[in-house]
């Protein structure tokens, strides 16, 4: 309780700061994710191949490193890490996340170590939104006409002020198959199961 307080004394501080500071410059420093430690999220993928557009039903269990104050580093700052997810089962074109175990405990992500991290980019200093990317997004289709496309790359999302809406989306290049689209489009928006508390400590330069 104390670390919520100060944590939330020291946002309102350094924000009242940047408010009566037209000519400086603000950048997070830091950030202290208060809970809690697993997420559940809820919501639906959109998948655009530019001739082929479907959606996806799907739950998906994060991991968060929670009350300590994380440093901002660049270029990444990890805030936690993809444990589990799944698809519904009604998804077409056998459309499944690669290495990431449906169930919590069922193993490790992989195959690279920051594989389905979640990592902090950037911040809207202004609604006080937290921008973040998940490394190494895998995802499997067969489409029609192949044998199987494998899409991977960094897959962007937005966090509400209030840490309970996710919207995502991104670009990934064709990563593995033959006769499969050279990129393919997603786009997301969940909810997150509890909502997650959350600060960024602002730092103003002049």
């Amino acid at each position: 309780m104390r670390t919520h307080r100060a944590g939330r004394a020291v946002l309102t501080a350094l924000l009242l700061v940047l408010a009566v500071s037209g000519s400086a410059a603000a950048t997070t420093t830091e950030i202290l994710i208060q809970n809690p430690m697993l997420v559940v999220q809820r919501g639906t993928w959109v998948f655009n191949t530019g001739a082929l557009s479907f959606a996806c039903n799907s739950t998906m269990l994060k991991r968060l490193i929670t009350g300590q104050l994380i440093p901002v580093r660049t270029p990444l700052t990890r805030l936690g890490k993809m444990r589990a997810g799944r698809l519904a089962v009604e998804c077409p074109f056998n459309t499944r996340f690669l290495n990431l175990p449906l169930q919590l405990g069922d193993g490790m992500p992989g195959p690279l170590p920051e594989s389905w991290d979640v990592s902090f980019l950037s911040s809207n200093l202004l609604t006080g939104q937290l921008n973040f990317g998940i490394l190494d997004f895998q995802i499997r289709m067969v489409l029609p006409g192949t044998m199987g496309c494998l899409y991977r790359g960094t897959l962007l999302g937005t966090l509400s002020t209030d840490g309970r809406v996710l919207s995502y989306g991104g670009s990934f290049p064709l990563a593995e198959g033959f006769g499969c689209p050279a990129t393919l489009a997603i786009t997301g928006n969940f909810t997150n199961e509890p909502p997650i508390t959350y600060s960024l400590l602002i730092a103003v330069e002049a």
